[in-house]
């Protein structure tokens, strides 16, 4: 079997949500070799749609969708099938399939109805993290505990997602089509590059990092490009806007599973930690919250051994009562 052959092998496999992790590292590899592989890619996909999805597996697949619905307020059904043509339907069940077939570990993935609209929802569970390819192929990774949505529409007209959490990017240039990343904070709009994105619900700012091409942060009445090497932080205490130079290696480093740091409180890395580990941190004492250090973690470490290896810079008692951790300051 030529190369051709087995990676069409391989695409077809993945659609079908039967493909090694191996087999998918040889697929991805073979797609960001040209942007023609990716529309070869593409091709393989209508192919797979046209030839295998048939009604009854429509039917079985899009059952199995309507089971990790999930609305605001209740949980709704989805509107029936006959609102839709019948390859509008195999084509969500397989985007479905893809997104699932993506993730780096477990993550739920589901249809979101707002306004009479359809979107995609994935998750990034406490403890693990997910890759998700997006229609324009455009690729993003999320971070413990994120969340990305996005239409079903996606890459028709327009390329907006709205991201919670934290998300590294490497967006698809199309000049015609901005590529817009929406936050509780401030919007980022790019043509293609790769950058980083932290904003987490519960984190007491919002960062943009670009590691590489152009961006632009949209904030209230404000337009501000960044260059890369650059990051846009957001206090949302204050609403104040920090423009600075970084080192942008430190931004991404979560996909490694290392933590860098040059600069970091300790309510930041307890945050950082408790998503990675999955587990509740307290801390019992106000002035713990705000002192800062240097910290570099490798991908190795047990939650235990990073506070060991903090008491011997930080005075603090660690108690664990089940999946909670509560730290207190040792006065000496």
């Amino acid at each position: 079997m030529d190369r051709l052959s087995y990676i069409r092998d391989l695409a077809f496999r993945y659609f079908e949500g039967k493909i090694s992790r191996d087999a998918e590292e040889d697929l991805f590899g073979f797609i960001n070799e040209s942007p023609s592989h990716l529309t070869l890619f593409r091709r393989w996909e209508r192919e797979w749609l046209h030839s295998g999805c048939t009604d009854a597996a429509v039917e079985r697949e899009w059952q199995k969708l309507q089971a990790r619905i999930q609305v605001k307020d209740a949980i709704a059904p989805v509107l029936p099938k006959r609102h839709f043509s019948f390859w509008r339907i195999c084509s969500f069940v397989a985007s479905a399939v893809i997104l699932v077939c993506l993730s780096v570990t477990f993550s739920w993935y589901y249809f979101h109805q707002e306004d009479g609209d359809f979107y995609f929802i994935s998750e990034a569970p406490l403890g693990g993290k997910s890759k998700v390819l997006l229609a324009d192929g455009s690729l993003v990774w999320l971070n413990s505990g994120s969340t990305l949505k996005y239409s079903t529409d996606f890459n028709e007209e327009e390329r907006i997602v709205t991201l919670s959490g934290e998300g590294y990017f490497e967006v698809s240039k199309r000049n015609d089509m901005p590529f817009t990343v929406r936050t509780q904070g401030y919007d980022v709009v790019v043509k293609g590059t790769k950058f980083n994105v932290s904003a987490y619900e519960g984190d007491p700012f919002i960062s943009t990092t670009l590691i590489e091409g152009k961006v632009t942060v949209n904030y209230k009445n404000e337009s501000i490009d960044m260059n890369p090497g650059e990051e846009m932080k957001l206090i949302k205490s204050t609403g104040e806007l920090q423009h600075t130079s970084v080192n942008v290696s430190q931004s991404n480093a979560w996909m490694d599973n290392q933590l860098v740091s040059d600069n970091i409180t300790f309510q930041n890395l307890m945050a950082k930690l408790s998503r990675r580990f999955n587990v509740e941190i307290e801390i019992e004492d106000e002035r713990l919250k705000s002192q800062t250090f240097s910290i570099s973690l490798r991908n190795d470490e047990t939650l235990e051994q990073i506070f060991g290896a903090l008491q011997k810079i930080i005075p603090f008692s660690v108690t664990r009562d089940n999946q909670v951790y509560h730290i207190k300051s040792i006065n000496h």
